[in-house]
């Protein structure tokens, strides 16, 4: 391949048989050349690369890619059409055989195909191609992500004979209640020899064991050009397509000469389902179903656009798992692979044109009424429309048999002038059988489904009280950027609750980052402005929104993205007579197909469990079942019920025994049980600036000037690197820049950075003691000190207090008080405490919600129990650091070393925690985000620990202004908390 920065440097007779390519490089093909290491990758959401003057490109900033190689044509092909199949190719694309132009092509999702009949020689031949990272069709592919060029899907050649197969389309409905399948099929025989001649074209339908259920035959004369030949049939007791239930008929198509002889036969997967808009419902098979989806970009780490089958596969499996039922296929058609794959695995798939123009300005996003802008817009330009249509009608003609796709979709944010109205129409012309959609159509006629972007909660509600005409499916909702997923079960409760509304599509499944290393070959994945590109318009980490990292391996998000998006769920729990309710909330799959076990436990410690006999319960239904539960005195502690239902056998992509529902009751009350105190005396001394007590069992030094504890030891040295302190911030995730966090929230930033001394007082018993006349070493005489610190925070925005109760037993108890609370402050990310422990107390016990990272707002998958872990594996690891790592709900935690020994914190309520090896700023950027990644964090000798009242949530409506919902937001007023540190020994 030759590669050149530009139009005007790129090699003009390369097409030429006698055109010397030394020194070119070899390149594998597929791929994108930017990956291969020429040109640069850039990553860019709306605003185009190049200056916006359609439909012209700057060539002097046009990376061109030019390819030539030799190829043999086999002897048996003599006498046959031969065609050149590019399956995708990312730019303009010239084509030349053998020193002769064959064509030309733009759009890069979808094939290209010329007959090179007549182009082809005996013996050796040559092919060059030249492929141009911009033109006219850039303006129409302004999606968001990652702007590759060359040859990124297959090429080959395929050989018919002059009279073959040349196109058909499969009918696939189902009639008579759903019950009997309608099948049909046009096959069209082309001819391109001298004469008509005689064939045979005969099609049989097979099922799943080769048994044939319809056979049709007919004898046809075939006139140059084009023939159609259609049969129809009905298929009583058909067994229907699902996304829960993929039956999958073949047909075979063979062609057959006169004498008899098969010259041609091809197979096609079928699918028998209906699909359709009924009362303001869309409808599968006759059921309302559910859109459980995703919003999937071809994306991988290492080779970019170019998708292998068996990342499709990985991809498909994970979403299985954790209940995904559909895909858009977001923002262009797939590769043919992935739609047999979702065929055969059973996806519901909206199959998305690929047309994007975003950088010229979109409906709902201030396109509708200016007229100025659609001036230039091609969505509303004559001189376009046959580009949209171009694109409209490859995606078709390419995937129609496809059964998983149950709805085409015009494009992506692009505008809704006459040539989307004219696609709109032409697909129903075309397809009575599928709706088509499109989000730019909203508040227009040409979409039958209502798909709108991130329409948030009250605007749901709004939409489903007031005389809705379409069903309502989000095509891209729950923006998962980064820690982000928050309110996902509030959004699903709405949707559940109203017949209209029918699901969505999360925004998105995959980050896009690409793999990078440093230069001392530590691997991070990149983003925009990465990799050179600093310089050229990018949209930095925004790339980065998936719930699973580009290796595919999970967000702690997606495991609440599967517990919202499950299919059975459990309600009405009683601990007394064992009643719980299940619910089946699939269309087409009874509850007899998995198996139910529960498990109960107290305080942590799991009791008993026990298997739930099989049971039947029809799709849509809920039945009372009666669980074995031993009795339990709810006076006694807390109990949790934990429920799961899994595989009884194999189904697609998911082995037997895989679980797919779980849920958790609580009864009962956790009662915290505190360190009893001792008779011991504490003693107390001074000297240089440091308060110490001292018992038996304890030692601890406070610092009158600052007011912190210092040191902590408990008969093994001091724990402590930095004492207890005020925190009322924390590392900003992506949502909270969206929002512009460090600038709406920055008083609370200062107000965790400057706290100032007001007073410091200690109180033996009720009596206060002059911190003066503490001289050298003295006995209190009570068992308990109380030392009170007072804090004003900045500008006079309210005062904290903390008060520490020291007992001589050695519990320390820390009562946080927030108080005189200036009206008018923002809210609050956190209200808690900080400090650091030295790293020997690395292992980590809990009682609270986990295993996995969870937050106010995201936690409903994170069931309350008892767990462990190193330190080190709290922390999760964002492309772009941010906070993480967080635990709610926590009934108790330990900082232990490995001889067991280190320290408790238990509160009279429920706390949340984290624990680093990094200090919270580590992972803060600051002001505004940096070209930060994973690699910026280092691994620190100590253990920071973050005890809080609470944090708030980390939303997820949207990253470029939803803050988190309201009730998981915290008001700046008069608070407190308070928690007890007592020692493991």
């Amino acid at each position: 391949m030759s590669y050149t920065d530009s139009v005007q440097a790129r090699p003009t007779d390369f097409y030429k048989e006698d055109f010397s390519v030394k020194g070119w490089d070899t390149i594998s093909v597929p791929s994108n050349w930017e990956i291969e290491g020429f040109g640069l990758p850039i990553y860019t959401n709306v605003k185009y690369v190049f200056p916006k003057n359609p439909p012209f490109i700057p060539h002097n900033m046009n990376n061109v890619g030019t390819y030539k190689r030799d190829f043999d044509i086999p002897n048996d092909w003599k006498n046959k059409d031969i065609y050149l199949h590019f399956a995708g190719v990312s730019g303009a694309m010239y084509v030349y055989i053998n020193g002769k132009m064959v064509g030309y092509n733009e759009g890069s999702k979808t094939p290209a195909e010329y007959n090179i009949t007549k182009y082809i020689k005996s013996g050796k031949n040559q092919i060059a191609v030249q492929v141009l990272r911009w033109s006219d069709a850039s303006y129409m592919e302004d999606q968001d992500f990652w702007r590759l060029s060359g040859i990124e899907r297959d090429v080959y050649l395929r050989a018919d004979n002059p009279i073959a197969i040349n196109d058909f389309r499969i009918g696939s409905d189902l009639v008579n209640a759903y019950k009997d399948g309608a099948f049909s099929i046009d096959v069209k025989i082309k001819n391109t020899s001298n004469a008509p001649e005689n064939r045979k074209v005969e099609v049989k339908l097979l099922d799943s064991n080769k048994k044939e259920m319809l056979t049709f035959n007919r004898t046809i004369n075939v006139t140059l050009g084009i023939v159609n030949v259609s049969f129809e049939g009905l298929l009583k007791d058909v067994k229907p397509w699902t996304a829960e239930t993929p039956n999958l008929y073949t047909a075979t198509i063979a062609l057959s000469n006169s004498e008899g002889k098969i010259e041609q036969a091809t197979s096609v997967k079928v699918g028998f389902r209906n699909i359709k808009i009924e009362n303001t419902q869309f409808l599968v098979n006759g059921k309302p179903i559910l859109i459980k989806g995703v919003n999937l970009h071809d994306h991988d780490e290492s080779t970019g656009h170019v998708i292998s089958k068996e990342l499709t596969l990985k991809d498909l499996k994970l979403m299985k798992e954790n209940n995904v039922n559909a895909i858009r296929t977001s923002h262009y058609p797939k590769n043919p692979f992935f739609y047999a794959m979702t065929d055969k695995y059973g996806f519901y798939v909206v199959d998305e044109a690929n047309i994007e123009t975003h950088g010229m300005g979109t409906t709902n996003q201030g396109l509708d009424n200016n007229e100025e802008a659609k001036k230039i817009h091609p969505a509303y330009l004559p001189e376009w429309k046959a580009m949209h249509m171009d694109r409209t009608v490859r995606m078709f003609e390419r995937d129609k048999n496809h059964p998983s796709i149950v709805t085409w979709s015009l494009g992506n944010e692009a505008g809704n002038g006459e040539n989307f109205f004219a696609t709109y129409a032409w697909l129903k012309e075309q397809d009575m059988t599928r709706p088509v959609q499109y989000e730019g159509a909203t508040n227009y006629e040409n979409t039958d489904i209502q798909v709108p972007m991130y329409m948030r909660i009250p605007e749901m509600i709004k939409y489903a009280k007031n005389n809705p005409k379409r069903p309502l499916i989000q095509c891209e909702y729950a923006h998962a950027m980064g820690n982000s997923l928050g309110n996902f079960k509030d959004y699903w409760d709405v949707i559940r609750e109203y017949d209209v509304m029918q699901g969505g599509f999360i925004w998105d499944w995959v980050d896009q980052g690409l793999l990078a290393k440093t230069e001392d070959g530590q691997s991070y994945w990149g983003y925009g402005g990465d990799f050179g590109a600093e310089n050229i318009q990018n949209d930095a980490n925004f790339c980065i929104n998936g719930i699973v990292n580009a290796d595919r391996s999970p967000h702690p998000g997606l495991e609440e993205l599967k517990k919202v998006y499950q299919n059975i769920h459990f309600r009405d729990a009683n601990f007394k007579t064992g009643q719980v309710t299940v619910v089946n909330e699939y269309f087409f799959t009874n509850l007899n197909n998995f198996n139910f076990t529960w498990s109960l436990f107290k305080d942590g410690n799991q009791l008993v469990s026990d298997n739930i006999e099989t049971f039947d319960l029809e799709p849509g239904a809920a039945k009372t079942l009666i669980l074995n539960l031993p009795k339990v005195d709810l006076n006694s502690g807390e109990y949790a019920l934990q429920i799961l239902a899994s595989t009884k056998n194999e189904l697609p992509l998911l082995p037997k025994g895989y679980p797919l529902a779980k849920e958790e009751f609580l009864a009962g009350t956790f009662t915290p049980v505190f360190k009893k105190n001792t008779d011991d005396v504490i003693a107390v001394s001074s000297q240089a600036n440091i308060l110490t007590f001292k018992s038996d069992a304890f030692e601890a030094s406070f610092d009158v000037k600052t007011g912190k504890l210092t040191a902590l030891d408990y008969g093994n040295g001091n724990i402590l690197i930095q004492g207890i302190q005020p925190n009322f911030w924390r590392a900003t995730t992506d949502n909270d820049f969206g929002f512009n966090m460090p600038k709406v929230f920055e008083p609370w930033k200062k107000a965790t950075d400057n706290q100032t001394l007001l007073s410091i007082q200690l109180k033996d018993g009720n009596k206060v003691t002059d911190l003066k006349a503490v001289d050298g070493s003295r006995n209190l005489k009570n068992a308990s000190a109380y030392l009170q610190v007072l804090y004003q925070l900045p500008n006079e925005m309210a005062k904290i207090k903390v008060d520490y109760k020291i007992d001589a037993s050695g519990q320390l108890t820390v009562t946080n008080s927030l108080f005189d609370v200036k009206e008018g402050l923002p809210n609050m990310p956190r209200f808690g405490n900080n400090f650091i422990l030295k790293n020997d107390y690395n292992l980590v016990n809990w009682y609270g919600r986990g295993p996995q990272e969870n937050y106010q707002d995201r936690n409903t998958a994170a069931f309350v129990g008892n767990y462990k872990a190193n330190v080190k594996d709290l922390y999760f690891a964002y492309v772009r650091p941010q906070e993480n790592g967080y635990k709610t709900d926590v009934r108790w935690v330990t900082f232990t070393n490995e001889n067991g020994k280190g320290i408790k914190v238990l509160g009279p309520k429920l706390l949340s925690f984290s624990a680093h090896h990094q200090y919270n700023s580590d992972f803060d950027a600051g002001e505004t985000k940096k070209q930060r990644h994973t690699t910026d964090i280092v691994t620190r000798d100590l253990v920071n620990i973050n005890i809080d009242n609470m944090q708030m949530g980390v939303g997820g409506d949207t990253s470029w202004g939803a803050r988190p919902l309201e009730k998981y937001q915290i008001k700046a007023k008069n608070m407190s908390y308070s928690y007890s540190i007592m020692p493991i020994d």
